[in-house]
């Protein structure tokens, strides 16, 4: 059974941006394949923000 469909997972409690990508990434069946440091949330949010403006500016510069 997914993690999210869970009795004690739903009480609309909130979680970090690790256990947000843990289950993004396992496809909510696991909230803490990341681990426990919120960190690394953070790192993951960072870099793939990055990577899409890094992208974005590439696309815009080779037009012009």
């Amino acid at each position: 059974m997914r993690l999210i469909f869970t009795s004690n997972f739903n009480k609309f409690q909130s979680i970090n941006a690790t256990q947000a990508w843990s289950l993004f990434l396992t496809g909510c069946k696991k909230d803490d394949s990341l681990g426990k440091n919120p960190m690394t949330g953070k790192y993951l949010t960072v870099a793939i923000l990055g990577a899409v403006i890094a992208q974005i500016l590439e696309a815009i510069l080779m037009v012009s």
